[in-house]
């Protein structure tokens, strides 16, 4: 796989996102219903953070946990970048960052996709069956 392959050609394509504000079960609903491990966390049209399907499960044994904003349970300082990025620059940034996750956005900022450490992994899965 080349260095400059578009990271949009691998990353899972996808808009959903949850605001800040928003009730813990209702990131839980979208990340169930639409097969995402992590979902990006908006405020004030930015990202500000991701909230995984861990980061419920572990807010949700607190009492009233499900019904806590999702900024109770989210990651802060999300990796973001431009959905133009090469892969090799994604995976050189997770690297830097310990990131499990990056947020790509278009040029106004809207969420246009995840990549994560398992799509690395199953793109690199992909090439070596094909060699």
């Amino acid at each position: 796989m080349p260095q400059n392959t578009p990271i949009m050609d691998i990353a899972f394509h996808t808009t959903e996102c949850i605001d800040a504000d928003a009730p813990v079960w209702k990131a839980w609903r979208l990340i169930k219903d639409k097969a995402l491990k992590v979902l990006p966390v908006m405020s004030g049209g930015r990202v500000v953070g991701l909230v995984s399907d861990r980061d419920i499960i572990q807010i949700s044994g607190y009492n009233g946990g499900q019904s806590m904003p999702v900024k109770e349970a989210m990651s802060l300082n999300p990796q973001v970048m431009s959905q133009g990025a090469t892969l090799y620059d994604v995976l050189q940034a997770m690297l830097a960052t310990q990131q499990e996750a990056v947020v790509l956005v278009d040029d106004t900022d809207k969420v246009s996709g995840l990549f994560t450490w398992s799509s690395g992994l199953k793109a690199l899965l992909n090439k070596l069956q094909q060699a």
